[in-house]
């Protein structure tokens, strides 16, 4: 089974040289990318068309221009997290190879989304290896990053006891994780080599601890932008005090980690929909809770399709001029 897989991935490899190819390749990936956007869209449509609610349009609105305030962070920490493995490259470049295996994220499976990754970045010289290594080490950072943000609900005490002392053990559980998670990069690097040389790995990449600091910071502000998406979007149906921020971000964060950890189905009500509207119900009504996450998937994939498209463009590679004769 390793062998068939190896000499397909070969197949593939030498085929994505020919740039006609190439371009078919990325035509399918975006074609089948939209189709799952439209199917999650309309699987979605008449749950809140149900609902007699009243909707101020300029809040969605302003949810979708306010996108980047998510995504930009999470590309810079992809951009860091390459740096910490030894893959130096302009961040204009990890910005559209970020931006182009974004939309396979729609298709059920992680293998679509880094298989595009690891294809554009064979463009640039990438080996695949570090490239499948970094792209499972983001996932499991952004997860274990999200669980963190989660700790926010405990903090905040909205749904829970407002007494000091649960505010208390909320910032005590959050501090010594992140401390142990920083200073457990030397050990990471011992234990690497042992785990991927036993996959057939043979570059082993080394952890630089500063940027992977890095990363982890981009990543919780990156958790926080998406909490602000949520809160400005409650503002458009069940209008909400800032004292409310920080719940937001924590919700938006224990349901961002779970849908990484377990996964997200693309017909109906996700993962990642349910934990929040759960999360969400401790401080709004239930129907409005389900309406609330159900909407923000909606603006999530509007303001995912249009700003990923326009970063594409603006980071597109500039035409190769031929020199004239002299």
């Amino acid at each position: 089974m390793r062998k068939r897989l190896l000499n397909i991935w070969e197949r593939l490899s030498s085929a994505y040289q020919d740039p006609k190819t190439r371009k078919y390749i990325f035509i399918g990936i975006l074609i089948i990318s939209l189709v799952f956007i439209a199917l999650a869209l309309r699987s979605n449509w008449s749950q809140f068309k149900a609902q007699d609610i009243k909707f101020n349009y300029r809040y969605i609105i302003l949810a979708v221009l306010i996108y980047p305030a998510g995504m930009l962070p999470t590309a810079i920490s992809w951009h860091t997290l390459l740096r910490s493995i030894g893959v130096r490259l302009p961040f204009r470049t990890n910005l559209r190879i970020f931006s182009l295996s974004a939309l396979p994220r729609h298709i059920p499976g992680f293998v679509w989304y880094i298989s595009s990754r690891t294809l554009l970045y064979k463009e640039e010289f990438v080996p695949a290896s570090l490239v499948v290594t970094a792209s499972a080490a983001d996932i499991i950072l952004l997860a274990l990053t999200g669980f963190l943000t989660a700790l926010l609900l405990l903090v905040s005490g909205i749904g829970f006891s407002q007494e000091i002392s649960t505010i208390q053990t909320g910032a005590f559980i959050a501090i010594p994780i992140l401390i142990l998670l920083i200073i457990a990069f030397p050990l990471v690097n011992r234990l690497l080599p042992y785990f991927l040389k036993r996959r057939g790995v043979q570059e082993i990449p080394r952890l630089h601890q500063g940027s992977l600091v890095i990363t982890l910071l981009a990543m919780l502000i990156a958790w926080a932008g998406g909490g602000l998406i949520l809160f400005v979007l409650a503002q458009a149906i069940y209008p909400l005090s800032w004292s409310f921020y920080p719940a937001m971000i924590g919700a938006w964060g224990a349901a961002g980690a779970v849908s990484l950890t377990i996964g997200i189905g693309i017909q109906g009500l996700g993962i990642r929909e349910v934990t929040l509207s759960a999360i969400l119900s401790l401080f709004m009504p239930p129907v409005i809770a389900i309406l609330l996450a159900v909407v923000f998937r909606l603006v999530l994939t509007a303001g995912e399709f249009l700003w990923i498209i326009l970063f594409i463009w603006l980071t597109r590679k500039p035409p190769v001029k031929s020199e004239g004769s002299t």
